[in-house]
């Protein structure tokens, strides 16, 4: 069976619609630059970009053809620094995405692109990259591991998958 038409916009909209829920945690002000919602798709753009430094090369874009790929893919009209989404997802909670994660799998499902990866009893097989989910030094909960560096005074919580 052919998987049905399933667009980058459709699953981009789950993403727009989950983060126009999330509350801000910033008290408003005049000196808030970012919106939060371009934080979180800023935030989802360097992992779906895969680059290292997201921001310097939108940038480079942005001065060489006049618009980049967080305007023209992701509609962000100012770009955060990877400093700044930390820093602010650092407190918002993940609960208000897991919708997103739930509503791409549906939709994943119901077009049948996942057919080829359903293994023995109907079983999904994925593949994970790499084992920390989860990395901060605020948010922290029984179940996370902590380190802290030879060069570092802060602790850093983690949170580790289990295979």
């Amino acid at each position: 069976m052919e998987p049905l038409p399933l667009s980058f916009a459709v699953l981009l909209n789950y993403l727009y619609v989950a983060v126009q829920q999330i509350a801000d945690p910033r008290q408003p002000s005049n000196a808030t630059r970012y919106k939060l919602g371009n934080v979180i798709v800023g935030a989802f753009s360097v992992f779906f970009m895969q680059c290292e430094s997201f921001l310097e090369h939108q940038r480079q874009m942005q001065s060489r053809r006049g618009k980049d790929n967080a305007q023209s893919l992701f509609g962000i009209a100012q770009i955060p620094s990877s400093a700044q989404i930390r820093n602010l997802l650092d407190e918002v909670a993940a609960v208000g995405l897991f919708e997103v994660f739930f509503q791409v799998y549906a939709a994943l499902m119901r077009g049948g692109y996942l057919q080829a990866f359903q293994q023995w009893n109907g079983h999904l097989l994925v593949a994970l990259d790499g084992t920390e989910s989860f990395k901060s030094q605020k948010i922290h909960c029984e179940c996370c591991s902590s380190r802290t560096h030879k060069m570092a005074t802060s602790l850093t919580f983690i949170r580790r998958s289990c295979l």
